[in-house]
């Protein structure tokens, strides 16, 4: 990895690219890689990164962040219940809506 470092003309000991084959050095003190492209091409933090989004997926939707839609059942008419719920609310968002007409 990248803990070895070069040392440059003013005698500081720069820091050398994290990804496996790359042994440029890196352009600001507290980087890792030497470019973006070096950063996206990394096999190891590809694989960190796919291995944290298969755990977040299979995470169930906790009881508290899940949508309550609560509507009175003695109501005669269950789609005015649901009007009277809606109001002011859009299914287009303000900006999208006057766009569409």
């Amino acid at each position: 990895m990248g803990s070895a470092g070069r040392i440059d003309g003013s005698g500081t000991r720069r820091r050398v690219c994290a990804r496996p084959g790359c042994s440029r050095s890196v352009n600001k003190t507290t980087a890792k890689y030497c470019s973006v492209a070096c950063c996206a091409l990394d096999p190891v933090r590809r694989e960190r990164i796919r291995e944290q989004s298969r755990r977040a997926q299979a995470r169930p939707l906790a009881m508290v962040h899940q949508l309550t839609l609560s509507l009175n059942v003695s109501t005669f008419d269950p789609e005015a219940e649901l009007a009277r719920v809606c109001v002011g609310r859009e299914d287009v968002p303000g900006g999208m809506s006057r766009l569409a007409g």
